[in-house]
C-alpha cells in the first residue's frame, strides 16, 4: 500500500501542483485585470463585466479572434501561460496513466507465458523508459515553473539555486534514461573473468559438450570460456573477457575449472546438460530476449538509485520509483517462470547424465561455493603483502577437502535445503525443491557423495594447470582493478 502511494505521488503530484498553479495564476490575474484601467476604459464597464460574468481568460480569448492592440496584448499575454500550464499538467497526468497502463496491462497479458513475456517485455520496458524520460523532464520543468511562479507571486522571493539544481539534475536524468533506453535496443557485452578455450586447442572438451547438445536437441555453444569462480552459465549476450581485446558473439558457455576438479565426468555432464537445456524449446527465446533486458532494467534502476543527498534527488524520484515498479511487477512473473525453467533445465541435466549425478553436483556447488569467498579474502590478504597464489583452482580444491574433513554433515545438510545457486541473470529455486524434482532429497546424500573424486572432469581440459595459473594471475589483476586491494610497490 505504501509503495502504491509513493508511486501515485511521484506520477501525479507535479501535474496536480501544475493545476493548482494554473488556478492560482488565473485568480490573481483575474483580479489584476478587473481592476485595470484597460478593463473599464477599453473593453467593458465594471457593471457590464459583472452582468455578463466574463472572465479574464474569456475576454482575452475573444481578443485573439477580434484582434487587439499592442497594449491589450501585453495585458492578456499571461493568459497564454495559464493555458500552457493547464495543458502541461493534463498531459503529464495522462503520461503517468499511460505508463501504468503499459506496465500492468502487459503484466496481465503475459501472465506466466514465457513466449508472451519474451516478446512483450522488451517493448514495454523501452516504451516506459522513453515515456519516463519525457515525463522526468516535463515534470521538472513544470515543477520549477510552478514553484517559481507561486513564490514570486505570493512571497515575492525565489529560491533560484534550489530550482536550478533540480532543473539540471532533471536534464541529467533525462539523458541517462535516454541512454539506457536506446542501449536496450542493442546487445551489450558482459564482462567476464575468463579465458577463451578454442575448439582447436580443446577438441575433447568441445566434443563432450557437442555430444550432450546433440542428445538434448539443444543448440551447442559456439564459445566455451573457462574461469575459476564456482559457477556455470550460458549467455547469448556478447562477452568481453577481462584483460583481453574483442568480444565473443553467439552462445557462450562458462565453465569453472575449480568446480570441475570437484565433479566426476557424469556430474559435469549433468551440469552442462542443465545449462544447454536453456537453449532448447521455448526457453531459447526467453534466454535471448527476456533475461538480458531484465538485467539491463536492473542496471538502469541502479543508476537512478545513486543519491547525492540534496534536493536535486527530487528530479530523479519519478524515474527511480517508476523503474522500481516496472522491475517489481515483472519480477513476479520472472520468479514464477524462472522456477519452472530451472526445473526444466534440471530435467535436461538428468537426461544428459542421470538424476543422481545432477543431484550430487547441485549439492557440491551449494556446499563448496562458500569456500570461494574465503579464498578470495585470503587472496586479497596475500596480495596486500606482495604475495599471491600460483594456482587458485588447486588451492580451492584443497580448501574443499579440508572443509569436508572437518564438516558435521548432519548440521550442514540442514542448512543447505534453503540455499540457492548464484547466477548472473536468473533466480534459481531453493536446493530442496530442485532435489525433490529430481526424485531425491538431501537425506539421501551422504558425505561420500560430495567428496572430491579420484578422477575429476578437469581431465577433459588439455593442460588445465597452465590455464588455471593464467586465470590466477587474471584474478589478481581483477582485484587490483576493482580496488579491492593495493599491491605494495617493490623497492
Amino acid at each position: 500500500m505504501q509503495s502504491l502511494v509513493v508511486l501515485f505521488f511521484c506520477l501525479f503530484f507535479v501535474p496536480i501542483l501544475g493545476q493548482l498553479t494554473a488556478r492560482y495564476m488565473a485568480n490573481e490575474l483575474e483580479g489584476q485585470f478587473h481592476d485595470s484601467i484597460v478593463l473599464t476604459q477599453h473593453f467593458l464597464t465594471d457593471e457590464d463585466y459583472k452582468q455578463r460574468q466574463l472572465s479574464y481568460a474569456s475576454v482575452c480569448s475573444k481578443m485573439e479572434v477580434t484582434g487587439a492592440t499592442a497594449e491589450t496584448k501585453a495585458i492578456c499575454s499571461p493568459a497564454d501561460e495559464v493555458a500552457l500550464v493547464d495543458l502541461s499538467s493534463w498531459a503529464l497526468g495522462a503520461l503517468g496513466v499511460l505508463m501504468l497502463t503499459l506496465i500492468y496491462g502487459a503484466r496481465w497479458f503475459t501472465g506466466t507465458n514465457r513466449a508472451r513475456l519474451s516478446w512483450t517485455f522488451g517493448f514495454v520496458v523501452r516504451a516506459v523508459m522513453l515515456l519516463l524520460a519525457v515525463a522526468v523532464l516535463g515534470q521538472a520543468a513544470l515543477f520549477v515553473f510552478s514553484i517559481y511562479t507561486l513564490e514570486s507571486m505570493a512571497i515575492h522571493r525565489v529560491h533560484g539555486v534550489l530550482l536550478g539544481s533540480i532543473a539540471l539534475t532533471a536534464i541529467l536524468a533525462f539523458w541517462s534514461l535516454l541512454r539506457f533506453t536506446f542501449g536496450l535496443f542493442k546487445l551489450q557485452s558482459m564482462l567476464v573473468k575468463a579465458i577463451f578455450l578454442s575448439r582447436e586447442e580443446q577438441p575433447e572438451l568441445y566434443a563432450f559438450v557437442d555430444d550432450i547438445a546433440m542428445r538434448l536437441n539443444a543448440q551447442p555453444p559456439k564459445n566455451i570460456i573457462a574461469g575459476i569462480e564456482p559457477n556455470f552459465f550460458v549467455t547469448t549476450s556478447p562477452v568481453s573477457l577481462f584483460g583481453q581485446n574483442g568480444t565473443l558473439a553467439n552462445q557462450t558457455l562458462f565453465i569453472s575449472l575449480a568446480m570441475m576438479r570437484l565433479f566426476d565426468k557424469r556430474e559435469f555432464a549433468a551440469v552442462i546438460g542443465h545449462e544447454l537445456g536453456h537453449f532448447r524449446g521455448d526457453d531459447t527465446t526467453y534466454s535471448m530476449r527476456f533475461a538480458p533486458t531484465y538485467a539491463r532494467l536492473g542496471k538502469a534502476w541502479a543508476a537512478m538509485s545513486v543519491q547525492t543527498g540534496g534536493a536535486a534527488d527530487l528530479a530523479r524520484l519519478p524515474a527511480l520509483v517508476m523503474l522500481g515498479t516496472c522491475w517489481t511487477v515483472f519480477a513476479s512473473a520472472e520468479r514464477a517462470i524462472g522456477r519452472e525453467r530451472e526445473l526444466l533445465a534440471d530435467k535436461a541435466g538428468a537426461e544428459a547424465s542421470d538424476a543422481g549425478s545432477l543431484a550430487r553436483a547441485l549439492v557440491k556447488v551449494s556446499t563448496h561455493a562458500a569456500q570461494w569467498g574465503y579464498l578470495t579474502q585470503a587472496h586479497i590478504d596475500q596480495l596486500a603483502e606482495g604475495l599471491t597464489f600460483s594456482n587458485l583452482s588447486t588451492t580451492f580444491e584443497n580448501g574443499c577437502r579440508t572443509a569436508l574433513s572437518a564438516m558435521d554433515w548432519s548440521v550442514a545438510r540442514d542448512a543447505l535445503g534453503s540455499s540457492t545457486q548464484a547466477h548472473p541473470v536468473d533466480t534459481h529455486p531453493v536446493l530442496s525443491q530442485r532435489l525433490e524434482s529430481l526424485g531425491t532429497s538431501l537425506d539421501a546424500i551422504t558425505l561420500d557423495d560430495i567428496s572430491v573424486p579420484t578422477e575429476s572432469s578437469v581431465l577433459l581440459v588439455r593442460h588445465p594447470e597452465e590455464i588455471e595459473k593464467q586465470l590466477s594471475v587474471l584474478e589478481a589483476q581483477w582485484l587490483v582493478a576493482i580496488r579491492a586491494v593495493v599491491v605494495p610497490q617493490s623497492e
